[in-house]
């Protein structure tokens, strides 16, 4: 991310991952606020984003993520409308689960919502939790800044 975007937005620290989007009118309630549910929703397409760009898959056969636990924080109140810059990164890992972390930052304004998620990585076959390669813990590690946890 450019200091440009950086500052436009009014984002902290290092983000993997972050993309520019306009609320939408089917995101807000009949006040246009942007609804609770329309946040998390867009944060999921923020981590499906992060994961396929990460390598992993979304199939019967391939392992993939699952939220195990979710905390949400509202800041401001975000409208219809409103330019904001979503981002995600990695914060930490396991072997087989990592916590994301999520932004929805206005222009001109900075933090609208931040959210915390514990993904932990399941073999769709087996329904059992499967190991992060090594490539996606480097990556985790290296863009995103994420720290290994024993």
């Amino acid at each position: 991310m450019d200091a440009a975007l950086r500052e436009r937005f009014g984002v902290e620290g290092q983000w993997g991952l972050w993309q520019e989007h306009t609320v939408r009118w089917a995101e807000c309630d009949i006040y246009a606020h942007v609804n609770h549910a329309a946040y998390l929703t867009l944060f999921e397409d923020m981590r499906i984003e992060w994961w396929v760009g990460a390598g992993g898959a979304f199939s019967p056969t391939a392992p993939g993520p699952v939220v195990g636990s979710l905390e949400v924080k509202y800041h401001k109140p975000g409208h219809f409308r409103d330019k904001v810059l979503l981002t995600v990164r990695t914060a930490s890992f396991r072997r087989t689960s990592f916590v994301h972390q999520y932004g929805m930052w206005r222009e001109g304004d900075g933090l609208l919502c931040s959210a915390r998620a514990l993904c932990v990585v399941i073999d769709n076959a087996t329904g059992q939790k499967a190991e992060i390669d090594d490539a996606m813990r480097q990556l985790m590690a290296e863009r995103d800044g994420a720290v290994a946890e024993v």
